[in-house]
């Protein structure tokens, strides 16, 4: 059972009742209280959280238990949380220091799932350190004693400390100002009774859609997809709201829609906060992106003069630079957003309380400040991008396939293979997966999911022209190596 447990860039996640079942959560728990035991210090608490997912609240008890058992107070949350709020009480906690969070959340995988992941006493997301201890932790346990508790188990109430955070970042008095109309979707997740809440705080007229618990979650994914936004998109036009927003199952990532119904995917959503930050705010410090994150974002930070790095994909990566240099805003492609005196962990509703603002400080549509983001960056850019849901043992067939054959690749200008399908190729990226610049400023990337049996290719070109060449060359490689998209 206990080779069952691994880690990827988010925690681990697992089938319940297949992988993910009591006597596993049992291992796992038992290895963040040993990890715990050697590194903090005994008399603080470790808080528990759980998003809506099945048995997800049952799970956190049972972590509980073990925890008691091995010596540690807990403190569990009294409601479905989002993974930011939880982070957030964990790095901020009003009853002192923590020895960090356990979330169990399966973020925005499939119903069927479920996982835990630990969050340390700075709010940010475990490092590879950290990891790959409690991971020894797991190969060396068979279960974790669980003790019944004395009398009841103690709880705590995340929202208003939380809110009374996001009141320190936000100008509510501006976008009370503004008179917003917006609709909210939480896709059933636990975002429900959040973003909805601080919107309706700074005076927004909010309709919420998909508000009730449903671990099914509705039979979509619980994921701000724009082919999962339907109801969301049809809501804002019939309602004659000016913004919808829509987070994912544990409400760190999102996605907006305009005034009309446009989807605006996360990459859009990052270039314009960053706009509005340096702009509005009057905020300065580094950018920091993954690797499959816009270059959109590289662009304006030249015309602000602001540095810029680039992470390998996870928040976690984004968090080492967060916890080191002032950052303005770290962004990646699937939606984890994070500003400057916040915690270095994605935050969708602190996101979408960005936007609101943004819409208020700028009197213009969603749609017009895309365009005007653009245009001061003097920059355009498409993006796309393929899930491949393969197994495991296909992810490297598909990465192989894609390294350059005339020599090592790297990651500066010298590339030894020139050019694929006529675009001129000037760096080769291997840093995780691989990732081709090509002159013009395009590029493509593949990587393998660490969360799920899936790989990725994402495309940013500057033209539609260059995209259709980028993913024709995948298609063909795909064909070549029998795997179907």
């Amino acid at each position: 059972m206990k080779n069952e447990i691994t880690f990827g860039t988010d925690g681990w996640r697992a089938v319940i009742a297949r992988e993910f079942t009591f006597e596993n959560v049992r291992i796992a728990s038992s290895a963040i209280g040993k990890f715990i035991l050697k590194n903090y210090s005994k008399e603080y608490p470790v808080l528990i959280g759980y998003d809506t997912r099945f048995l997800s609240q049952n799970f956190a008890k049972c972590c509980a238990s073990v925890l008691s058992g091995l010596g540690l107070n807990s403190l569990i949350s009294d409601k479905p949380l989002p993974t930011p709020v939880i982070a957030f009480w964990a790095a901020k906690s009003p009853y002192g220091n923590t020895n960090g969070a356990i979330q169990f959340t399966a973020s925005h995988n499939p119903p069927k799932y479920c996982g835990l992941k630990y969050i340390t006493n700075y709010g940010g997301p475990a490092s590879v350190e950290m990891t790959d201890e409690i991971t020894r932790y797991i190969n060396n346990s068979t279960h974790g004693r669980a003790v019944a508790y004395n009398g009841s188990m103690e709880t705590f109430d995340p929202l208003d400390h939380y809110a009374s955070h996001i009141k320190s970042l936000i100008n509510f008095d501006k976008i009370k100002s503004a008179k917003l109309k917006i609709v909210y979707d939480p896709l059933y997740g636990a975002g429900n009774g959040y973003l909805d809440f601080l919107l309706k705080e700074a005076g927004c007229e909010v309709t919420t859609i998909h508000n009730k618990r449903d671990p099914l979650f509705g039979g979509l994914l619980p994921e701000p997809k724009e082919e999962n936004l339907t109801e969301l998109k049809r809501t804002v036009k019939s309602a004659g709201s000016v913004l919808g927003l829509a987070t994912d199952g544990d409400a760190d990532r999102i996605s907006a829609v305009d005034q009309n119904g446009t989807f605006y995917s996360p990459n859009q959503i990052a270039s314009m906060l960053l706009r509005h930050l340096y702009k509005n705010k009057k905020l300065k410090g580094t950018v920091v992106r993954t690797l499959s994150t816009t270059h959109l974002m590289d662009h304006l930070a030249e015309k602000y003069n602001l540095p810029v790095v680039e992470t390998k994909v996870g928040f976690k990566w984004i968090c080492e630079v967060m916890r080191k240099e002032d950052v303005l805003i770290g962004a990646e492609e699937s939606g984890g957003i994070s500003i400057l005196h916040h915690i270095p962990d994605k935050d969708a509703i602190l996101a979408g309380m960005l936007l609101a603002e943004m819409l208020s400080y700028e009197k213009k549509s969603l749609d017009e400040i895309y365009k005007d983001t653009l245009k001061e960056a003097q920059w355009f850019c498409i993006n796309d991008k393929l899930d491949l849901h393969i197994e495991n043992e296909e992810k490297d067939k598909l990465i192989s396939k894609l390294l350059p054959k005339a020599g090592p690749p790297v990651a500066e200008k010298s590339a030894k293979i020139t050019n694929l399908n006529g675009l001129k190729i000037i760096s080769v990226n291997t840093t995780e997966g691989v990732k081709y610049l090509f002159e013009d400023g395009s590029w493509f990337m593949a990587r393998a999911s660490g969360t799920e049996p899936m790989a990725r290719v994402y495309f940013e070109a500057t033209s539609q022209k260059t995209l259709d060449i980028m993913k024709n060359a995948i298609q063909e490689m795909l064909k070549e190596t029998s795997l179907v998209v």
